[in-house]
């Protein structure tokens, strides 16, 4: 994957948060997770239905493709909210194609680790945006869906953004 130019200036910080969400939005996303979930390791995609989501929570995920092995990440869905948010539209972009700076390899070994694990995972994470000086802070939880019940294939994401300033 080819980088893009530095989109982080600053100190990016990510933090696990290994009790799990603090934003009621996100624990009732993992609450109708671990109900689709039952005795399989991860539901498949095509047992999580829009429809049942809160809809104040359906601009602000993101589903990821796990490509590969190891596994790359490809954004296939990034919520209105989050493009507004963040500045643009990352469905299409790899992971790896943004430049989250001295945290990149967190970020990743975060999702490979959902992957590998096949569990949930809570994140806070601070972030200055190089192009647009854009200041985010949110709460990000990431679920694995597994399409053959053996592994993971994508992987979807709840964010509660917490500060945001441009």
């Amino acid at each position: 994957m080819k980088a893009k130019a530095a989109l982080f200036v600053g100190t990016p910080r990510i933090v696990e948060l290994p009790t799990g969400p603090i934003s009621h939005l996100l624990k009732d996303l993992h609450a109708y997770w671990l109900s689709k979930k039952g005795a399989r390791i991860a539901p498949p995609r095509s047992a999580i239905d829009p429809a049942e989501i809160p809809r104040a929570l359906l601009p602000y995920l993101a589903l990821l493709d796990v490509v590969g092995q190891p596994p790359l990440f490809r954004v296939r869905l990034f919520g209105t909210a989050l493009a507004q948010a963040y500045g643009e539209d990352l469905t299409g972009t790899y992971l790896d194609e943004l430049d989250f700076g001295p945290i990149a390899a967190d970020v990743h070994a975060g999702f490979v680790d959902v992957v590998s694990k096949c569990r949930p995972m809570t994140v806070r994470v601070q972030l200055t945006k190089q192009n647009d000086q854009r200041y985010l802070e949110y709460e990000r939880i990431a679920l694995p869906l597994s399409q053959d019940g053996e592994h993971v294939n994508m992987i979807l994401c709840g964010f509660a953004v917490t500060h945001m300033w441009h």
